[in-house]
């Protein structure tokens, strides 16, 4: 089973396409490789990331623990992508896939391995949510946890924003950039990617060999000029007017349903007061030359409580004014 939610809910793919927007609308037309962890599409989910980085320019990937659809990399381990160089990523996408990965913190690491000097890591992860186990359910973020993810590999953090409000799963999106490191930058992470992988592999040297080396400076990606806060201050504007859509929307209803009682209300009055007015129409009819007019009344009064019951008695006090 792979590393891809079984749900791709709405909400993390909305948050996904503005990032596109927000942080890599200046990019379209140049090139940008793409990398997607977590990738793969089961059939309950049905849709992906893919159709997000649809520019022509962009060589989007898929990348995940299996092959299956939407896998165009299938790797071994979760926390050693070795079929990926390193510093040759601009952009790497993951969605609803760190909550299912036991040691996220390991897969961070290959994310800034892969990733290019000043290229992105864009991770949404939820903050909520049933327990959904594909094969594992481990993890929910919230955003200090999303800075000590990036702050644990040494990155630099964009965009942090959890949507407290969008629903069941309250999606939290990390923008993280991988800093230019100097010399003494890149051994210290080379360093503690070997450390990582050695901690997760006693004794094998199998994967070391893909690790960067410190000594060969990459070329940057086009996205190291992404601007802190950005995507942030998008997401908090859709979030303000997604929410006043929905305080409008139950208030109309609040309305519509005051107003659909109180029609109900008239209505039953008004049937009352037909029942009544009938009655004593049919009584007077019948007694009114026998009765007095104070027996009739009483005679009235009587069957109208009847009529209505002990439920409307004491609506049908109030409507005639009286208490």
């Amino acid at each position: 089973m792979g590393l891809a939610s079984k749900l791709m809910h709405d909400t993390s793919f909305e948050t996904m396409r503005t990032f596109v927007r927000v942080h890599l609308g200046a990019a379209r037309g140049a090139q940008l490789e793409v990398l997607d962890f977590g990738s793969q599409v089961v059939d309950e989910q049905g849709r992906s990331y893919r159709e997000l980085f649809d520019d022509p320019s962009w060589h989007y990937r898929g990348l995940d623990i299996v092959a299956g659809h939407n896998v165009d990399v299938a790797v071994d381990d979760p926390y050693a992508w070795d079929a990926i160089p390193a510093d040759s990523i601009d952009v790497v996408v993951s969605g609803q896939a760190f909550e299912h990965v036991e040691y996220f913190w390991a897969s961070m690491f290959e994310i800034v391995r892969v990733l290019k000097p000043g290229g992105l890591a864009t991770i949404i992860a939820p903050a909520g949510g049933f327990e959904h186990r594909y094969p594992v359910d481990c993890w929910r973020f919230y955003p200090d946890g999303a800075r000590a993810i990036a702050g644990y590999v040494g990155c630099e953090v964009v965009d942090v924003f959890t949507d407290w409000q969008h629903g069941e799963w309250d999606d939290t999106i990390l923008v993280a950039r991988k800093p230019e490191w100097d010399l003494d930058g890149r051994l210290r992470f080379a360093g503690r990617a070997l450390m990582q992988r050695r901690i997760l592999h006693p004794g094998s040297g199998e994967h070391e060999a893909e690790l960067p080396r410190p000594d060969i400076v990459a070329e940057p990606s086009i996205l190291r000029t992404a601007e802190p806060g950005a995507l942030t201050a998008s997401l908090e504007r859709l979030r303000d007017a997604r929410v006043a859509r929905a305080e409008l929307a139950e208030e109309e209803a609040r309305a519509a349903a005051a107003a659909e009682a109180q029609r109900i209300d008239d209505e039953r009055e008004a049937a009352i007061e037909a029942r009544i007015a009938a009655e004593a129409e049919r009584i007077a009819s019948e007694r009114l030359e026998s009765m007095t007019p104070v027996r009739v009344y009483g005679d009235v009064r009587k069957k109208v409580s009847d009529l209505v019951g002990d439920d409307n008695r004491e609506k049908y006090k109030r409507w005639r004014g009286r208490t």
